[in-house]
């Protein structure tokens, strides 16, 4: 167990950006002990292992023994293949597990957003299939790459509607998120009458009603202003669970992600930690123009 996991420990901390003073803080313990700890030196105790599985929103297992076993696999896609007037995708796969924040990269037109919609099922491959090991409509969460909102509605009938779709509808927590997403003074405002920028807020309030294990956001930041990007990333960063982010917005995606898959030529030519990403002193963006040149 040592040595998983205290390779385990270093990589966690390192993805969630915590320093070992961070973790001793939270724990009570020295730096020093932490330190041990990712050496390999010593062992934590059972206490330990398990407020730190809570910090990192792991499982025990997953901490202790690094593996991805089928309760903490959510997905897994197998030969995908689809063509409208030509090949889109040629043979897609992938599997995505707990904890992960996944950045989907690939020049326009590439498919990624053919390869979303199989995998949300909205959308059927020619060929392949999407493995689910989560529910399906409980447990899935999405932002568009459309806003998909009723421009007759008011900001909080649309509130409204989203949360009793989803079951979860409580006034009070409608209240709260209006003001957390900064459109509590446009609430009785037409959505139709809100800016861009607006609109994305009010899309991604909508995508974040309920708790969900898989998040998938279709170029969330697009129509964004820069105080809407930085509120963005600051709350995916405070939420659990897995994430998957079609992006070609660089802006801070460093600090978020902890994989990065290109989609090119109909295939996912590349799916890379981003820590192997930093190990080559590069920054996402830095090497997506590297591999993402034509040949």
């Amino acid at each position: 167990m040592k040595n998983i996991f205290a390779h385990q420990l270093g990589r966690l901390r390192t993805e969630q950006q915590l320093s070992q003073s961070d973790i001793a803080n939270q724990l009570f313990v020295s730096r020093q002990a932490v330190s041990k700890w990712e050496n390999g030196d010593t062992e934590p105790s059972l206490d330990n292992l398990i407020a730190l599985a809570e910090i990192f929103n792991v499982s025990l297992d997953g901490l202790v023994a690094g593996i991805n076993d089928p309760n903490t696999l959510l997905l897994t896609a197998t030969h995908l293949k689809k063509s409208f007037s030509k090949p889109v995708l040629k043979d897609i796969n992938l599997t995505v597990s707990n904890y992960e924040r996944i950045a989907l990269l690939g020049s326009n037109g590439a498919g990624k957003s053919t390869l979303i919609k199989i995998l949300i099922g909205l959308l059927k491959p020619d060929n392949g299939r999407v493995k689910y090991h989560f529910n399906l409509h409980q447990d899935l969460n999405i932002m568009p790459q459309d806003d998909v909102l009723i421009p007759d509605l008011t900001v909080l009938e649309q509130a409204k509607l989203a949360a009793l779709i989803n079951r979860v509808y409580n006034p009070r927590h409608i209240d709260n998120l209006l003001t957390k997403f900064n459109l509590k003074e446009q609430a009785n405002q037409f959505v139709q009458k809100l800016s861009g920028g607006q609109k994305r807020r009010l899309s991604l309030l909508i995508s974040t009603l309920r708790p969900a294990k898989l998040l998938i956001l279709d170029e969330p930041t697009v129509g964004m202003d820069l105080t809407s990007i930085d509120f963005f990333w600051k709350l995916l960063s405070q939420r659990s669970g897995s994430t998957i982010v079609v992006t070609h917005d660089f802006n801070q995606i460093d600090k978020y992600f902890s994989r990065v898959w290109l989609l090119k030529d109909g295939m996912i030519t590349h799916d890379i930690s981003v820590n192997k990403i930093h190990s080559h002193h590069q920054t996402i963006a830095q090497w997506y123009r590297l591999n993402n040149k034509e040949a």
